[in-house]
């Protein structure tokens, strides 16, 4: 199938920041995930996903169409909730609700009512009173509520709790699952994002350092954890972010089909152990340097 969303060098500068070299695909029946810390780019490169703002240079095209020839048909289709949402303070959650469906031609007025009271959020109470979660929650409404066939969603999870974190991956799942729309979600920390994401791309300083299929991804970074002179000391300066802790070492490898073989004996004796790293680890890693 023909992605959705094309990507073919984009770049966006600030005095103090510049977006540079954006290359990606979004592909139906996929979740994407993109992560960095924070000031890494991910917003700029939301709001040039969703049209928000213009790139200086550089291509994009959604739906195989670029904003400037199809911009109302194009954000029709796209369920993109910001990082920080734009919204009228002192309007209720109802208000808000019916100035959105104006825009959309596929407006759910059931579905928004529903989201609402499934995030425990009263349709007469004021944005400006709605805590940080519930003002996540509603973004996820608005942006859910006109059956969009994209999702852009920016720092997602953000404030959200356990069971509405689960809502949240749960829903994702379920809006890729026929096959034919796609979600992308942006954030700092992987905050369980990394789960339900098939695809990961890390941003730095601006860059996409890493775009990868996330079992690939597992399958080449390990968490290998050893005790005391269980592995050769070249391999131990091999390892990144080398930590002590209760079973002795560990440290991070970045090929581990590689390793594999010359770790083999420490593994039948148990002195080496090996896990998935976590998503987490990796992103600190290629970021910090640690």
């Amino acid at each position: 199938m023909e992605p959705l969303l094309v990507t073919n060098d984009l770049n966006k500068s600030y005095s103090d920041f510049r977006l540079s070299g954006i290359s990606m695909e979004i592909h139906p029946g996929s979740i994407v995930g993109i992560f960095g810390p924070n000031g890494a780019g991910k917003t700029t490169l939301v709001k040039l996903l969703a049209g928000q703002i213009s790139a200086d240079s550089g291509a994009l095209l959604v739906f195989g169409s670029a904003y400037a020839e199809r911009e109302k048909e194009i954000k029709d289709r796209i369920g993109y909730a910001p990082q920080e949402p734009p919204y009228f303070p002192d309007r209720t959650a109802e208000y808000l609700g019916r100035f959105a469906s104006r825009f959309y031609s596929r407006w759910d007025g059931g579905r928004f009512s529903r989201l609402l009271n499934r995030f425990h959020i009263s349709p007469q109470k004021k944005f400006r009173h709605l805590s940080g979660g519930q003002k996540t929650l509603f973004s996820l409404a608005l942006a859910l509520s006109h059956q969009p066939d994209l999702l852009l969603l920016d720092e997602p999870a953000a404030g959200l709790d356990d069971a509405h974190r689960r809502f949240l991956l749960d829903t994702l799942r379920d809006f890729v699952s026929g096959g034919d729309r796609a979600a992308v979600v942006c954030s700092h920390v992987s905050e369980g994002l990394d789960e339900v994401s098939e695809r990961v791309l890390i941003l730095h300083h601006g860059r996409m350092i890493l775009d990868s299929d996330k079992e690939e991804l597992l399958e080449r970074w390990k968490r290998v954890d050893f005790r005391d002179n269980a592995l050769d000391p070249a391999l131990v300066a091999s390892l990144a972010g080398l930590r002590r802790h209760p079973f002795g070492n560990s440290g991070l490898c970045s090929d581990f089909p590689a390793l594999h073989e010359k770790i083999a004996c420490g593994l039948a004796a148990g002195d080496v152990k090996v896990e998935n790293a976590r998503l987490s680890d990796v992103l600190i890693h290629l970021t910090q340097g640690e």
